[in-house]
């Protein structure tokens, strides 16, 4: 895909416009994609990474959990909470919640794999952290690290 960008955006003025998709390839070497309204970048086929992913970490101010805001979100507790589930199946998030001042945290229905099937207890300093997913119309979730 770079090649073609490359080869095809001089001729465009840097801008490449598919069905009102823009591809953009800059002087950097960077290549951005950005699908025409809420469509979906689609690749087909094996995706091979070669560098670093750069993700930008979303504090998330709201309480739904939804894998457009990215991946890697974090939440500070300012009042007791009840989280709602915006997940697509195949999206996944991983969540990192500071309880604040020890306030209670709502999950929506969601199936724990792993901290006897609980919802674990959020600690007391720092991050409790989840790693969140859908499969079909079931929310998975699992604690990360230690914890109870």
């Amino acid at each position: 895909l770079s090649n073609v960008v490359e080869d095809i955006t001089p001729q465009l003025g840097g801008n490449l416009d598919v069905n009102g998709n823009s591809i953009v390839s800059t002087s950097d070497g960077d290549i951005t994609i950005t699908p025409n309204g809420t469509g979906k970048v689609i690749l087909g086929g094996d995706l091979t990474i070669t560098a670093a992913i750069d993700e930008t970490v979303f504090n998330l101010t709201g309480t739904a959990l939804d894998a457009s805001n990215g991946t890697i979100q974090t939440k500070t507790l300012t009042e007791n909470t009840t989280l709602t589930d915006s997940l697509s199946e195949g999206e996944a998030i991983t969540l990192m919640i500071d309880d604040g001042s020890a306030y209670t945290l709502t999950f929506p229905t969601i199936t724990f794999v792993n901290n006897g099937g609980v919802a674990p207890t959020l600690a007391t300093t720092g991050y409790t952290v989840f790693a969140i997913w859908k499969v079909g119309t079931t929310l998975y979730g699992a604690l990360v690290g230690d914890g109870t």
